[in-house]
């Protein structure tokens, strides 16, 4: 089961749809990490679900913006990871 953050990304990014005469050139993506030990044990770590939870969340955003044959396809992305096209922050 998804957190419900995660839940709500995948939600909102269903809500952008792009029409038949356009194409995606850039997606913007707000996500947070899965379930996770307490902090009161020192370092937070994924549990096993938690693991689980960034690897589907991950899986349904790379078959729907990677995916050449999908319509919410990127343009011009690679569908192998590149330093160069990813930006990611952790604040």
């Amino acid at each position: 089961m998804l957190s419900k953050v995660a839940i709500a990304t995948l939600l909102s990014a269903g809500l952008v749809v792009p029409q038949s005469d356009s194409n995606v050139i850039a997606v913007f993506m707000i996500g947070r990490h899965g379930d996770r030990k307490s902090k009161v044990m020192g370092n937070s770590q994924l549990t096993t679900l938690g693991k689980n939870q960034v690897f589907q969340s991950a899986q349904y955003f790379r078959a729907r913006y990677l995916n050449s044959s999908s319509p919410d396809n990127v343009m011009g992305i690679d569908d192998n990871y590149l330093y160069s096209q990813i930006y990611a922050a952790a604040p």
